[in-house]
């Protein structure tokens, strides 16, 4: 990987990990369960620890403290959508999975490229941290629709043939 990649991708990374931060910290604010709340409020810290750990390995990559421009804060940001009633509870959800889901792709993609161990290491935790995230939000998906409504059913004969 090249400085200029490095760059860029410490970059792209570091204003996912704002936006994901910020996201989460909305969604815990409007959600009137406690422990939901707090889950998100967790998810947030842990974008913040991500963020961290990113702009430490920026700065001494590249040799500079990592600028944020608050325009691109903006444009990384997941949707600020309302989640008030159990349908927009799921979409904010599908949000964060997908997001999660691209955050992992993205991470497991720069360590590959990346040549320094430590730098491909890092990568790697955070994509197995961004796929705990996933399976958190999975499970709270299907704890909302209740799981696998189909071994709930009264009969199988659709199964069968």
């Amino acid at each position: 990987m090249t400085h200029h990649t490095i760059r860029d991708a410490l970059s792209r990374a570091i204003y996912a990990e704002i936006g994901a931060s910020n996201f989460y910290a909305r969604m815990a604010s409007r959600i009137a369960n406690p422990e939901g709340s707090r889950r998100f409020e967790e998810l947030a810290g842990d974008e913040r620890g991500h963020r961290e750990t990113l702009e430490g390995w920026y700065e001494r990559l590249v040799g500079e403290a990592f600028e944020v421009d608050e325009g691109a804060i903006r444009a990384s940001e997941i949707g600020d959508i309302p989640i008030a009633d159990r349908a927009g509870a799921l979409e904010a959800l599908d949000i964060a999975i997908e997001a999660e889901s691209k955050a992992r792709t993205f991470y497991l993609e720069q360590a590959r490229r990346a040549r320094d161990a430590g730098l491909r290491e890092m990568f790697e935790r955070l994509a197995d941290q961004e796929q705990g995230h996933y399976d958190l939000l999975g499970a709270e998906r299907n704890a909302i629709v209740g799981g696998f409504y189909w071994f709930d059913m009264d009969s199988a004969g659709f199964l069968e043939d």
